[in-house]
């Protein structure tokens, strides 16, 4: 089974979850970890958690927000050496749905494929003046 972890300094994981089950619906195998905000866990408890929870069968995607981040060095201490799981740091929310609701196994080249996805979504909005709406299609 794919299971997803989104696991974050502050409640920047919160806000996921809500945009996520609006576009994804509130059935999807992902947990969220608002780590260091008054009222949660342990962040070590709440990732053990995660991990306890995997079986040899399942595979992984955690996607953390800052690469060399705390959250992204205990995560990644606590991956090591076991199989099937892939960190995603410095994600953006066309990536993580695009992980989520991809249906295919999930293996190295498919995670470098979101990523390259992620990257090549990531633009400037050129603004132009003096366009009457009716001229041009906004995403030409």
């Amino acid at each position: 089974m794919n299971k997803y972890l989104i696991a974050t300094h502050g409640e920047l994981a919160k806000g996921i979850k809500s945009t996520i089950e609006l576009f994804a619906g509130q059935e999807q195998p992902i947990s969220y970890i608002s780590a260091y905000t008054d009222g949660t866990k342990d962040l070590d408890e709440e990732l053990n958690g995660f991990f306890d929870g995997l079986n040899d069968e399942d595979s992984a995607v955690i996607f953390t927000d800052l690469y060399g981040g705390s959250v992204n060095q205990k995560v990644s201490v606590m991956a090591a050496g076991r199989k099937n799981i892939f960190i995603i740091t410095g994600f953006n929310l066309p990536v993580i749905l695009e992980t989520v609701l991809g249906q295919a196994k999930i293996t190295q080249d498919f995670i470098e494929s979101v990523i390259k996805k992620g990257k090549d979504n990531l633009k400037q909005v050129q603004l132009q003046s003096d366009i009457d709406e009716n001229e041009q299609d906004f995403f030409e």
